[in-house]
């Protein structure tokens, strides 16, 4: 995640959030984050957040090319996203996405 400071220092401010879990993809980034918010968890992997029932929020904040699957993913099952722009790069990603947006609850 490449704001991932900012989004989980959000949450972690916020009086009607808590910070459960951090990831990021790079191993350097991912020691940082685990010294920066050591009461979260901490993944190399998107899958374990993504499947979490009790997490109701995931921020998206990776490389643009990297946005569409995991939204995709979170929407499927039952979460809310904050995603930084863009949603995604191609037109089949956004009609992939509009239908399951549409099914959220606000």
């Amino acid at each position: 995640m490449g704001v991932v400071d900012n989004h989980a220092l959000a949450y972690q401010q916020h009086s009607g959030s808590r910070l459960k879990s951090v990831c990021d993809f790079g191993i350097e980034k991912l020691k940082d984050l685990k010294s920066k918010f050591p009461e979260a968890s901490n993944y190399n992997n998107d899958q374990s957040i993504l499947e979490d029932v009790n997490i109701d929020i995931i921020s998206i904040a990776s490389y643009d090319n990297y946005h569409s699957k995991p939204i995709v993913k979170a929407f499927k099952n039952g979460k809310h996203v904050m995603a930084e722009k863009l949603l995604c790069l191609r037109l089949d990603e956004l009609i992939e996405l509009y239908p399951l947006h549409e099914k959220m609850p606000c």
